[in-house]
């Protein structure tokens, strides 16, 4: 039997107005950010206070560039 964490994600968004890294949980955007490291450290604490979770971050064109596991999640993968 397969596990599934809760995903949050960090991906760029392109408009007219802005480049924008958001931090998101399924169809929801939880926060919007400039810079990139700023998003990755609340994806982070979003994922830590919630114990269970998988940050998921994404390059500027779309492709993963890395996914870190927090509380059982990470446990769980070292079996």
């Amino acid at each position: 039997m397969s596990t599934v964490f809760p995903e949050i994600t960090v991906v760029f968004e392109f408009s007219p107005d802005s480049l924008t890294w958001l931090v998101g949980r399924g169809d929801v955007v939880l926060s919007r950010h400039c810079r990139k490291h700023d998003a990755v450290r609340e994806a982070a604490g979003r994922a830590r206070a919630h114990r269970d979770a998988v940050v998921r971050v994404e390059r500027m064109d779309g492709t993963v560039q890395c996914r870190h596991r927090y509380g059982r999640a990470r446990r769980h993968g070292r079996r």
